[in-house]
């Protein structure tokens, strides 16, 4: 598992690097007045390292989660066992300590996503914000370009519909990494309050330490990713940028002067 989420990391990393370099190849027939330089600078390594970083804890986490699920299903394979089966619970008991150790680790997930959330919340949120605004005049300047070409002097753009696809690409890739690998951390968070809540209806108060354990999977709050407490960061947050790029591209096409 974690040979996959290095090839997985390195997978990542290979697609964000053809794109900065896409965008580089194209960048000379394109021009962004004198914001050029830092734009790219921010756009394509401070902003971009920021956000690999970020999906790649994330990603270590998913998988930390995942492996915590599978041995959750062989110390507790109550919760797995069809109903109509009627074994005997007895010979489903952990090994002593075992079942201590994977409440001790899911804790320690818990709060390690806290402390993820904490130090990237505000990254996280200025990343998306500049993702959905830069994705906008992305888009809108390949509309531009196609209907009224005469506009691209005025408006200083270049005349580069590809550099302008490669910005758009750049910028959704980012936003979709983020999105992506938070909403699959907070998938298999939940497949683990799942499992522990199973497992505590099947034991019926004969595991003592799932029992102790329980109020506090009941009580936490579900495990999301908070961007500076602005929004939450999941797939949701794909289609509401869609509908905000889609939207402002409208609104400005219908305002642009025809001549």
């Amino acid at each position: 598992m974690e040979d996959n989420m290095k090839m997985l990391g390195g997978f990542l990393l290979a697609v964000h690097l053809v794109v900065a370099v896409a965008v580089f190849a194209t960048s000379a027939q394109n021009s962004y007045g004198i914001y050029s330089g830092p734009l790219m600078i921010y756009t394509l390594l401070f902003d971009c390292l920021t956000t690999l970083q970020f999906v790649l804890l994330k990603l270590e986490m998913w998988v930390r989660f995942r492996s915590l699920n599978s041995r959750l299903r062989e110390v507790i394979p109550s919760c797995v066992v069809p109903a109509s089966l009627h074994l005997p619970l007895a010979s489903f008991s952990p090994p002593p300590g075992r079942l201590h150790h994977l409440l001790e680790a899911y804790m320690s997930l818990y709060h390690a996503a806290h402390l993820l959330q904490g130090h990237f919340g505000g990254p996280v949120a200025i990343s998306v914000a500049h993702s959905v605004t830069s994705s906008t005049r992305s888009a809108y300047e390949v509309l531009l370009k196609q209907l009224q070409p005469q506009w691209t002097s005025q408006l200083h753009l270049g005349t580069s519909v590809c550099n302008s696809l490669m910005w758009l690409t750049s910028h959704w890739l980012r936003l979709s990494t983020v999105a992506l690998s938070c909403a699959a951390v907070e998938q298999e968070a939940a497949r683990t309050t799942a499992l522990f809540l199973r497992a505590s209806e099947a034991s019926d108060g004969l595991w003592p330490e799932l029992e102790a354990f329980l109020p506090f999977v009941v009580h936490s709050p579900p495990l999301r990713f908070s961007a500076a407490g602005f929004f939450t960061v999941d797939r949701q947050v794909l289609v509401s940028a869609l509908a905000i790029v889609i939207t402002y591209v409208v609104i400005m096409a219908q305002i642009t002067p025809a001549q």
